[in-house]
């Protein structure tokens, strides 16, 4: 056995995971043998871009963190806070995002025209081609907070996810105490 076909059969049995800004990526092996025909199984979501941040901020399961809440403290004042702090951490993300972009294309900037100088036309429409991308993420980074400022539903969906959960969980305490009360006047 070859040292490096003893280190590929130590390796075939683990699990991969790594993380890209924020979001999870598994990789596993369908086939623990070290048959040639063994294939491997890539599980992703979104771009792997940093705009995901945002996309897996938004769906998130704000419902269930508003039920609990209310369980702990049925109080509107709290819920409001709640959200509002829900409100803050987006904007935290916007700016986290968008820094990453900033930098990114400051970085392809650079690039680009340090590639131009030397000749490398077909690096340089490459480079071009990764920085138009990374703009348009830019401009729909744009959008959204903008559709966040203005509420739009695809944007507050979180908030309003949130109030639902709330709301449940209130139901939830009053039926308790109701349950309470009722069972104390049979007695």
């Amino acid at each position: 056995m070859r040292f490096i076909d003893f280190f590929k059969k130590n390796m075939s049995n683990t699990p991969v995971s790594t993380e890209k800004f924020g979001q999870e990526e598994n990789v596993m092996n369908e086939n623990p043998t070290n048959e040639k025909d063994s294939s491997m199984v890539t599980i992703k979501y979104g771009t792997g871009m940093p705009i995901d941040l945002i996309y897996a901020f938004l769906q998130k399961d704000y419902e269930s963190k508003g039920y609990e809440d209310a369980l702990s403290n049925p109080e509107v004042s709290y819920k409001e806070m709640n959200k509002a702090i829900i409100r803050s951490k987006l904007e935290v993300k916007f700016r986290q995002v968008r820094l990453s972009y900033t930098d990114k294309l400051q970085k392809l900037d650079f690039h680009i025209n340090s590639r131009r100088e030397a000749g490398l036309i077909d690096f340089v429409k490459q480079l071009e081609t990764e920085k138009s991308k990374l703009q348009e993420h830019v401009d729909r980074l744009d959008q959204m907070e903008k559709d966040f400022q203005n509420n739009v539903p695809y944007m507050i969906g979180m908030l309003l996810s949130y109030e639902k959960g709330f709301l449940k969980g209130l139901s939830a305490v009053s039926m308790e105490q109701m349950n309470m009360y009722v069972n104390d006047k049979e007695d």
